[in-house]
């Protein structure tokens, strides 16, 4: 498990390369607002943060708890990686991602397995708890589907089938074939698991349904 120092460092060497940067340029191929403060305004899981300042950081537009280093992160990530790609409007599995089968048990279990574990008795309590947290759009996937949209440029399909007496439930979280060029797969993984957890809190009712 990643320590905090390791969260720390992960962040100091993206913020000084963000810094180092043309972030017009950035803000252009990542499809979001530069503000008249030179900051970047940046959605993620339908909440704006503001990237920039002396020294760098990611921070809440609003007046919202202090983002996770790993939130930070990956917004940075995302500003870093994006190149302008369209998405598609396809959708591949992780294991299709480049280098998906060597990240593949880590995504199991930080976010597919969980998924199914909690949603797979109640499929629409998923698209309605997606609806809640991230404003998710509904799709035609699965017995149950949605699309979270997590940065402008990435979006990911949550979707699972019930099951029945002869097969248990089955799910899965799928992505535009654009997202590698916004995230590592790594990242994509972490992603998930952003997604997936506060869902679980919230529909279990607890403290832990509220995203960081």
């Amino acid at each position: 498990m990643a320590r905090i120092d390791d969260y720390q460092t992960t962040f100091d060497l993206a913020a000084r390369e963000f810094g180092e940067r043309d972030h017009d340029l950035m803000a252009e191929r990542a499809d979001v607002t530069t503000r008249d403060d030179g900051r970047l305004e940046v959605v993620f899981l339908n909440r704006t943060y503001l990237v920039g300042g002396d020294p760098v950081d990611v921070i809440p537009a609003d007046d919202g708890p202090e983002p996770h280093l790993t939130v930070k992160g990956l917004v940075l990530h995302y500003l870093l990686a994006a190149d302008g790609t369209l998405p598609r409007g396809e959708w591949v599995t992780f294991r299709e991602v480049p280098s998906g089968d060597f990240y593949w048990p880590a995504f199991c279990k930080r976010a597919k397995d969980p998924l199914v574990g909690v949603f797979g008795g109640n499929p629409r309590q998923m698209v309605e708890v997606a609806r809640q947290l991230y404003d998710a759009q509904p799709a035609s996937l699965g017995d149950a589907g949605v699309v979270v949209t997590a940065f402008p440029r990435v979006s990911v399909a949550l979707l699972i089938y019930a099951g029945d007496d002869e097969f248990p439930p089955e799910g899965n979280l799928l992505f535009d074939p654009n997202v590698h060029h916004y995230l590592s797969t790594e990242d994509v993984a972490v992603l998930s698991g952003m997604i997936v957890y506060p869902m679980l809190g919230a529909a279990r009712g607890g403290a832990s349904g509220e995203r960081k």
